[in-house]
């Protein structure tokens, strides 16, 4: 699967965007596929944080979901691994028009088990519930403004 990613604007500042999708145990409240989330640890989220997630997307996945980079109000990039594969999630945020231009992004690092026979349906997902989940950040980040 290719890269895939939408963007939205919102009208937020990049600091809060950013310390609300840093937290990826916030990312139920958003996530079309993330049915819990949980840190691992009680120390500040930083490069290298993990989180323990269940996911719903053909089956129950727990994944183990890393941080891969923070850059602050710039970019927050994580991994998430479980039985359906390796994948590589990106926010990045950039200022403008009194708020914020946030782009998703998604890349299959391998696929594995049930979800290989999905995989042609899987960039057809991945926009759908992309585009929910901006959505919903954007409803979120713009009820605290």
């Amino acid at each position: 699967m290719a890269r895939i990613e939408q963007f939205t604007t919102v009208s937020a500042p990049p600091e809060k965007a950013f310390d609300y999708l840093a937290d990826i145990a916030r990312h139920t409240e958003w996530g079309s596929h993330i049915a819990s989330a949980e840190k691992a640890s009680d120390a500040p989220i930083a490069a290298g944080s993990t989180f323990t997630t269940v996911g719903k997307l053909f089956g129950i996945h727990r994944a183990e979901v890393k941080i891969a980079e923070l850059v602050p109000n710039q970019k927050i990039v994580y991994e998430s691994q479980d039985d359906s594969g390796h994948f590589r999630h990106e926010f990045t945020l950039n200022p403008g028009d009194g708020g914020t231009t946030l782009t998703k992004s998604v890349e299959a690092l391998k696929i594995t088990g049930p979800l290989k026979l999905f995989s042609p349906l899987l960039p057809l997902l991945s926009r759908r519930n992309m585009a929910t989940d901006l959505k919903k950040i954007k409803e979120r980040l713009e009820a605290q403004a």
